[in-house]
């Protein structure tokens, strides 16, 4: 095996049984986490910190070596600046959707992901309540549970079930707001589920057909990013470029076809209200 694929099966193995501990974490303290706002509607809970510190915890004493970053990290900009030049550094949310795990909605997930010189190798996304493990290694596919993911072939927008993301200090006048009126009227039906890191994950699985957002971070999206492209789904930033973890935007979809018309639609709203 080569030594880099050996390192990132080490880390898959790491990887999972942090995520395992931390879901635990998130689990047990479902009923009895305290609540705070880092921002307006922008919430974290004691298990968030606590979920973050048993992942990092393990990872780094596994890998000593290598640089952690996590939501509640607080210079993530600086990392940012380093982070091409970074040999191995984790990406990780350790509770993706905590709107929802505050409101107890099994909707939230961990997600961690590897990067090797900016580049995502390992994508490993749990969700908790419904035990279903998203892994993805760079080139080899993307399995939940074990089992093999294909994304959706959905190839119309009118027959397409799609999910979105709105940031929490959303206005009413605001292009997200147009974009989601146009996509509701032109789709088969429309989804805010609450976890970026998911709604990834279920575009890789074929339960959403596409799926877009405009403001994520990249602990958000880093592990299912990966997962859904190595599932077969099309993923791009905002006006088809190259889609960049740290950019904030994406747009993917089951089907090339699928993602060329949504693309569309998104840029026709942008139009409109600019």
């Amino acid at each position: 095996m080569h030594k880099m694929d050996a390192l990132v099966h080490d880390a898959m193995q790491v990887g999972i049984e942090a995520a395992q501990s931390a879901g635990k974490i998130l689990c047990d303290m479902l009923e009895t986490a305290t609540v705070r706002e880092k921002a307006p509607k922008d919430l974290v809970t004691d298990a968030d910190v606590a979920a973050q510190e048993c992942i990092e915890g393990r990872i780094l004493a596994a890998f000593p070596s290598h640089q952690f970053l996590g939501e509640e990290c607080s210079q993530p900009d600086v990392i940012r600046a380093m982070a091409s030049n970074v040999e191995w550094l984790w990406v990780v949310d350790p509770l993706d959707g905590t709107v929802n795990y505050v409101h107890k909605m099994p909707n939230f997930a961990v997600s961690i992901a590897l990067m090797h010189r900016g580049q995502t190798v390992l994508g490993i996304v749990l969700d908790p309540m419904a035990q279903e493990l998203y892994v993805a290694t760079l080139g080899q596919g993307a399995t939940v549970n074990g089992r093999k993911l294909q994304s959706s072939t959905c190839t119309k927008l009118d027959s397409a079930l799609i999910a979105a993301s709105f940031p929490p200090q959303v206005q009413k006048d605001s292009l997200e707001i147009a974009q989601f009126v146009d996509i509701l009227v032109h789709s088969q039906s429309i989804r805010r589920l609450g976890s970026a890191a998911l709604n990834l994950c279920y575009v890789a699985q074929g339960r959403l057909d596409a799926y877009w957002a405009g403001f994520l971070k990249v602990w958000d999206v880093a592990a299912g990013a990966l997962i859904a492209t190595e599932s077969g789904a099309i993923l791009s930033s905002y006006g088809g470029k190259q889609h960049d973890p740290w950019g904030g935007n994406l747009i993917v979809a089951g089907s090339r076809q699928l993602h060329k018309e949504l693309s569309g639609r998104l840029q026709a709203a942008e139009h409109d209200i600019y």
